[in-house]
């Protein structure tokens, strides 16, 4: 299984997501629910700027370049949808210029306890959707105690679906 799958397995997840999050009042998107990031937003917008930080600083040798956006900026469902979308877009355009020769290509790890931890392309990319994964479980659990179906699609399912033919 190429990475490649998994980053974009949860492109389409992070989507699924988003459209949940939509279906609510924004009062209760923001509400403070004891999450890791507190809110609904706040979780929401912690996993699309986990594959920003990655995906346009991290593995670009721009890390010190980086600033974290205000969360509180972000007013309305409208705002994430334009944030994700763009990330969306970048992360695209990354995995189509990305060669096999880059997935070995080293970079800082910028949370390391050394600061010269080295780690792949390949190695960031899997982490990258991992965290993300944890943080979609943060949005399932939530939506449950809301009474709201939270999205699913499985692995497999969406391995199934893009390769059958159109």
């Amino acid at each position: 299984m190429a990475v490649m799958d998994l980053v974009r397995y949860n492109l389409v997840v992070r989507e699924l997501y988003l459209e949940a999050l939509s279906k609510l009042p924004w009062t209760d998107v923001v509400e403070q629910k004891g999450l890791s990031f507190d809110s609904a937003r706040n979780v929401f917008l912690h996993l699309t700027l986990v594959e920003d930080r990655w995906i346009n600083y991290t593995l670009r040798n721009r890390f010190p370049e980086w600033r974290d956006p205000d969360f509180e900026a972000f007013k309305d469902i409208d705002s994430l949808r334009e944030y994700a979308n763009l990330t969306r877009k970048s992360t695209e355009r990354f995995l189509e210029n990305l060669k096999p020769e880059d997935w070995n290509r080293k970079v800082t790890n910028p949370w390391a306890d050394r600061p010269d931890t080295q780690i792949t392309v390949e190695t960031a990319l899997t982490h990258m959707v991992m965290e993300d994964m944890i943080h979609y479980g943060e949005l399932s659990a939530v939506l449950w105690q809301m009474d709201r179906e939270a999205p699913y699609l499985s692995f497999w399912r969406y391995m199934f679906d893009s390769e059958s033919p159109t």
